[in-house]
């Protein structure tokens, strides 16, 4: 099952039409169907669009899954692993300690956004890393 295919598994499964689609997210009819036959790919922020609406999960989207899953709700907790005391702490770059202290500066809702950025980065460094959807050459 290709990209597209699965973008129109995952709006069908919500019992939405494409004009449904356009009244929620304002993607036109026309350009949603370009990326359901696979003619061309959504943007990265469409795509998350998308995904919302759909309460799809990325990999299901993305070929890694063929489960749908469900995307996470700002209203559910996430769930980490929490680092017994026992294990050591990698030591971090300048770098990451920097980006670090940035985002404890951050409030919660912009630390939520940040977290989703990054998933959204780390997926389409996969996606990229795979060959699964090549956005350039689609666009």
């Amino acid at each position: 099952m290709n990209f597209g295919e699965r973008l129109r598994m995952a709006r069908e499964r919500k019992g939405l039409s494409q004009l449904d689609v356009y009244n929620k997210t304002n993607i036109s009819n026309k350009s949603l169907s370009r990326y359901e036959n696979n003619t061309t790919s959504p943007d990265p922020e469409v795509i998350k669009t998308l995904i919302k609406l759909y309460d799809v999960s990325t990999d299901f989207i993305f070929g890694f899954s063929n489960e749908m899953g469900h995307t996470f709700s700002s209203k559910q907790q996430k769930r980490r692993p929490k680092l017994s005391p026992s294990k050591e702490q990698p030591k971090l770059s300048l770098d990451e300690t920097r980006i670090l202290k940035k985002f404890e500066a951050l409030s919660p809702e912009s630390k939520e956004k940040a977290d989703d950025y990054l998933e959204m980065l780390r997926t389409l460094q996969q996606v990229k890393n795979s060959n699964t959807v090549d956005f350039k050459e689609k666009a």
